[in-house]
């Protein structure tokens, strides 16, 4: 079993690929399948542990529960997906 702090790191990785481009994504996720069959159960669960480790220091940041957070994220994309709709 992975610590903490190896499944938030490659949340970390994973997520330093997603926002450097398609590109760098896909060739990173294609190397981690060569490496490890269970590469996206791996991906995914750093990276849900990243968000979680996120969401707790944005509530203790801010004072407010991680459900309001997550909370004001729902509602602030809808927002944005509707006024980019139009």
């Amino acid at each position: 079993m992975s610590s903490d702090y190896d499944r938030i790191r490659a949340g970390i990785e994973f997520m330093t690929a997603y926002v450097s481009g398609d590109d760098l994504l896909s060739a990173y996720v294609a190397e981690r399948r060569r490496e490890d069959p269970m590469a996206t159960e791996t991906l995914m669960d750093g990276t849900a542990a990243l968000c979680a480790q996120l969401l707790r220091t944005m509530a203790r940041m801010t004072g407010k529960t991680e459900h309001d957070i997550l909370q004001e994220l729902a509602r602030g994309t809808h927002r944005h997906e509707q006024q980019s709709g139009d």
